[in-house]
């Protein structure tokens, strides 16, 4: 079943601002540089974008599942299937929103990747444990708690 446009708006909403936020305040922390209001709104507007835009771009939802199960996890709606399918899918949305992030931010090459590459791993982790919770509200709050053992 192909998910609406209603429920595709709630999952990107529902994942895709606290990731953008908790990335956005992160970052700057993990670099020991100070931000003020307007540079942080910025670069949480940016992140949300950018999330948005890797949500239309990489087909996530058909990854979820398909992650899993190629590597024959049954049930790739379990929490093994999401931990691992979160391996994959964080990695995407955390390297396309760090990179332009710290493009942004720092705005000289390649300093800027030297930046990224210092973030990374940090902004990785945390993402990844944020992202878990976020999935499972986003996904209920869609789809209803009865679509939480079900496979598409």
């Amino acid at each position: 079943m192909k998910p609406s446009r209603k429920q595709i708006l709630i999952i990107n909403l529902v994942n895709n601002i606290p990731l953008a936020v908790v990335i956005s305040t992160a970052a700057p922390f993990i670099a020991h540089i100070k931000t003020n209001p307007v540079n942080w709104l910025t670069n949480v507007l940016l992140a949300f974008v950018f999330a948005c835009l890797v949500s239309l771009i990489f087909p996530i939802q058909k990854m979820a599942v398909d992650i899993p199960l190629r590597l024959h996890i049954k049930n790739p709606k379990g929490v093994l299937g999401r931990l691992v399918a979160n391996i994959v899918l964080n990695f995407i949305y955390v390297f396309v929103i760090g990179l332009v992030l710290n493009f942004y931010n720092v705005r000289a090459f390649p300093d800027f990747l030297f930046a990224f590459i210092g973030t990374f791993l940090p902004l990785y982790g945390i993402a990844y444990v944020l992202s878990l919770l976020t999935n499972l509200c986003a996904e209920r709050l869609a789809f209803g708690a009865s679509h939480q053992a079900q496979v598409h």
